[in-house]
């Protein structure tokens, strides 16, 4: 079911899907919504195979993205998504919900997901929130760490949406070196002159790679799941 489509009667009991993102720039071969794609690909999914025990909420597309300061991205601050996350899964509880699943695929998102979800898990006794993480599931595709924009990223998208992947732009990119310290004491757009942070090599594209990727995320999001329906 569909959170935009449903009526206040059918609210009650089920699961939440809250896919999240981020509106920022994924070098110059992929488009700003990527991370709000992937998310929203896979509990979209999710929800298409399990219609009668969950409720799919509207994707949340603006994201922290302080990280790619010098880059163009539209976010809101970490303050800004802990009280507007708290206020919506607080009215997700009241609404009659069992519980939620917050399905992230942005990693600037995670530690503050994280503090919104003990937020609510520790001043609640039976509604509860559970976040399913896209980042970190590289599930050894690839020979190299993709942390933005990279072989992994660029696969998904291909797989999702072909037409979205500019790989002519690809060949433009010369350097693929990141100055130590990304993500935690620099931004992208300080790490590497592209915004692409792929340790290891160039950009690999392929599309079965993120097929596989999909449908791994898709297996352990279906188990958790299962394991609080």
């Amino acid at each position: 079911m569909k959170l935009l489509e449903i009526t206040r009667d059918e609210i009650k009991g089920k699961i939440g899907l809250l896919p999240i993102g981020s509106i920022e720039q994924h070098g110059p071969h992929l488009p700003m919504g990527t991370d709000s794609i992937i998310a929203e690909t896979i509990a979209t999914k999710i929800e298409e195979k399990y219609k009668e025990d969950v409720i799919l909420f509207p994707t949340i597309f603006y994201g922290c993205s302080l990280e790619h300061s010098g880059y163009p991205y539209i976010g809101i601050s970490y303050i800004t998504m802990i009280n507007y996350m708290v206020e919506i899964l607080k009215t997700t509880k009241k609404a009659g919900l069992k519980s939620a699943i917050i399905i992230n695929a942005h990693g600037g998102n995670e530690s503050v997901l994280d503090i919104i979800r003990r937020q609510i898990n520790f001043t609640n006794k039976h509604f509860k929130v559970y976040l399913f993480s896209i980042i970190g599931r590289n599930y050894d595709l690839f020979n190299i760490i993709d942390m933005h924009s990279g072989s992994l990223e660029t696969s998904i998208i291909k797989a999702i949406n072909p037409y979205l992947v500019n790989e002519e732009k690809i060949k433009e990119i010369n350097d693929y070196s990141v100055k130590e310290g990304v993500f935690k004491t620099i931004t992208s757009y300080e790490a590497n002159p592209y915004g692409v942070i792929n340790i290891g090599g160039k950009i690999e594209v392929n599309e079965n790679k993120g097929k596989i990727f999909i449908d791994r995320a898709l297996n352990d999001l279906e188990t958790l799941l299962i394991s609080i329906k």
